[in-house]
């Protein structure tokens, strides 16, 4: 009878363990897709939040783009010869306009250290236009990376 009991209890005990085996395999994979769900969750919300804050940043340089044009459409209207036009644009326009390059130029600030850079060139045709030069954005802190690494070399 004894022998009986031990080969009982081995058929009992093999499928028990693989049941506990399968559970703790199917907790293990539950958790790692909880953590990989996660991880895609926060990814989208910073995605999301750039792509937010740089329209922002676009369309205040849209309104900047329709002030720089309205403002040398008035100014060359107004008056005739380029020097003119360069006083009229300086006082206008203030610290925005560069009258030794002739560039109209902002950053609109953003988050995480960045900015939204802005140059327009003014055309000297008495059109009244402006060409973008640029419109992109730009890292405004110049950042560190840490090298230090204290790793153990052996001894003492």
């Amino acid at each position: 009878m004894a022998k009986q009991e031990i080969g009982y209890r081995a058929n009992i005990g093999t499928p028990t363990l693989i049941l506990i085996f399968m559970i703790l395999c199917l907790v293990t994979f539950g958790m790692l897709s909880l953590s990989t769900a996660k991880s895609e969750w926060n990814l989208a919300q910073r995605n999301a939040d750039s792509v937010t804050e740089y329209y922002r940043a676009d369309k205040e340089g849209e309104i900047f783009y329709q002030l720089a044009l309205q403002t040398v459409d008035h100014a060359q209207k107004e008056t005739g010869d380029l020097q003119t036009v360069q006083n009229t644009l300086s006082r206008e326009l203030g610290d925005y306009y560069d009258s030794q390059t002739g560039i109209i130029s902002t950053q609109i600030p953003m988050k995480r250290s960045q900015s939204l850079s802005i140059k327009l060139n003014v055309l000297p045709d008495q059109s009244g236009k402006i060409e973008v030069s640029q419109w992109k954005v730009i890292q405004t802190e110049e950042y560190e990376i840490d090298h230090s690494m204290p790793v153990w070399k052996g001894g003492n």
